[in-house]
């Protein structure tokens, strides 16, 4: 299969909706469900991570103060069914609810390297405070409950370390925020009673069901993407291909087959390149399409590196640099930051092959539309295309 195919599909699969919509999700909820995984990051330069990766995947008239409420109903669990839980691959991430049986296994491995870390002790005490509350409690609330030296920002009391470590290996679960505060609780009291089933299912079928999962959303993948992308070992995901029957490409320059579903190479795709400029979109630092900088080398010939942490003179790009999709291209990138209620586009920046001029019309339209979801105004230095 040729590179621009793999564009075409692996775009495709994110179902990113030309601004002006109907898109295909109705909201953040359906977004998470469609793609499977957001990445969760701090930051917000711009915005959160995952209001950024949602809101690209809505139409222009959505906005970015109604998606942490679909991600994270009020009422759930307790009045209803949650949507999400958080959990790690290598980062914080937020799955569908749905997904929960199929990282059984990847619990399960951390359970097993890790549980001996847990104080028994420790252990029950958690659990003993969690149950008490009926809706889940923050950490902070643990830690006042069991007369624990609370926790400072990356200062972690003894406490913090333990519960992160039973989220890990499911012994809590997140599946509700008080605001932006994360509550912890029993699985058994927040989960669906037919999801705990699920996760229950052999293991061999647990990991098709994951690499299938995967397909779907990736729409091509290696052995190392599939890893990546749930920070699985080498062998578990090569296992998870096999037993998915999954179809394997070979894609000219590739040192390593990929794989997709068995229908997707029968699919018709749309002509792969660049799209008008008013159909452009921004792509955050941590959205699918960037998230794994390998992947996107190697798909979208898009070399990105996140520069937040980067002594401000070695940076090449900027603090936090957004990419710029027009149809299935990565043709540039912008340094954009947000003041107040402005958005501020500081610098664009071309990839190879493409102009000043025709990617700088592409930001002002994704930057635009991106404005008026997260309801600010937008602000363009004079003389910007030729810097």
């Amino acid at each position: 299969m040729s590179i621009d195919w793999v564009r075409a599909v692996v775009t495709g699969a994110q179902r990113i909706p030309a601004p002006a919509g109907p898109g295909p999700y109705a909201d953040a909820a359906e977004v998470l469900r469609g793609i499977g995984l957001i990445q969760l990051d701090p930051l917000t330069r711009v915005s959160t991570a995952q209001r950024l990766t949602t809101l690209t995947r809505l139409p222009r008239s959505a906005r970015a103060e109604e998606i942490d409420s679909s991600l994270w109903p009020a009422g759930a669990p307790l009045h209803g069914t949650p949507v999400s839980f958080e959990a790690f691959t290598k980062v914080a991430c937020l799955f569908p609810i749905e997904d929960w049986p199929l990282l059984q296994l990847r619990r399960e491995r951390v359970r097993e390297t890790y549980a001996q870390r847990l104080d028994p002790r420790m252990r029950a005490q958690i659990r003993e405070v969690v149950a008490a509350a009926r809706n889940g409690v923050q950490i902070g609330g643990i830690e006042a409950a069991m007369g624990a030296t609370r926790t400072t920002g990356w200062n972690w009391s003894e406490i913090k370390h333990a519960a992160e470590l039973m989220v890990r290996t499911g012994e809590l679960v997140i599946t509700a925020r008080n605001g932006i505060i994360r509550l912890f609780d029993l699985p058994e009291r927040a989960l669906p009673a037919p999801i705990l089933e699920a996760a229950q299912l052999p293991p061999e079928q647990l990991r098709g069901d994951l690499a299938r999962r995967a397909a779907g959303t990736l729409a091509v993948m290696t052995v190392a993407d599939f890893a990546h992308h749930y920070h699985l070992s080498t062998a578990d995901a090569a296992r998870g291909i096999e037993l998915a029957g999954l179809t394997a490409l070979q894609v000219p320059g590739w040192k390593d087959l990929g794989y997709c579903l068995p229908e997707l190479p029968e699919q018709a795709v749309a002509a792969a390149g660049t799209a008008p400029a008013g159909q452009s979109r921004l792509i955050g630092p941590f959205d699918p399409l960037l998230r794994d900088r390998g992947r996107a080398r190697r798909i979208f010939d898009f070399d990105y590196t996140f520069e937040a942490y980067v002594p401000k003179d070695k940076r090449r790009y900027g603090h936090y640099v957004m990419a710029v999709l027009s149809g299935t291209e990565l043709v540039g990138r912008v340094d954009l930051q947000r003041v107040g209620s402005v958005l501020q586009i500081n610098r664009v920046f071309p990839e190879p092959g493409h102009s000043t001029r025709s990617v700088t019309a592409r930001v002002r339209a994704a930057a635009r539309t991106l404005s008026t979801q997260l309801g600010t105004e937008m602000q363009i230095p004079d003389g910007i295309e030729d810097r």
